[in-house]
């Protein structure tokens, strides 16, 4: 779809791309613990949405449960985060977007660099707008250095990790 001319005629096409632009089409969450290994960024701690609130486009599949498939060419703003059982180990709590399975540009959000108290913590995803073509996928992935434990796994209940993605409109 192209962006809206002067002169172009109304059709169902593009009162459907319209309508849209600014909806949420996808959201889903953790809602059991998911073990997250200690290092640096990787798919291997790419979070696996077990609750899926909706999916209007069917993008989620359960044989990929970690990655939201773009159905149609456009701009896409993700939006989640990740909540951190607790774990005094470690100054690294943090969450990346990934595309097609690699870190993007703008995709890294690492607020903690201290060592932490006991207690849940959660890192929010930075919120960014995407260019996705039909076929790209995102990831939410995860990642600490807590060395005791070695596996940190998310948190539950109003601390459970969100993905969240909605459509800002055409390329």
């Amino acid at each position: 779809m192209t962006n809206w001319l002067g002169g172009m005629r109304l059709t169902s096409a593009r009162l459907y791309e319209t309508d849209l632009i600014g909806r949420t089409v996808f959201l889903a969450n953790r809602g059991t613990n998911q073990s997250i290994s200690s290092g640096a960024d990787t798919v291997a701690n790419a979070l696996q949405w077990d609750e899926v609130t909706f999916d209007v486009l069917g993008g989620w599949s359960a044989g990929q449960p970690t990655r939201w498939t773009c159905p149609r060419a456009g701009w896409w703003t993700f939006q989640g985060a990740v909540g951190f059982n607790s774990s005094t180990s470690g100054t690294v709590r943090e969450c990346c977007w990934y595309v097609n399975g690699g870190l993007i540009s703008m995709g890294r959000s690492r607020p903690m660099v201290t060592v932490p108290t006991n207690n849940t913590l959660t890192v929010d995803a930075r919120s960014i707008p995407r260019l996705m073509s039909v076929g790209d996928y995102v990831q939410l992935i995860a990642a600490h250095n807590s060395s005791s434990p070695a596996a940190l796994d998310t948190a539950t209940g109003s601390f459970r990790p969100y993905i969240s993605i909605t459509y800002s409109g055409p390329p």
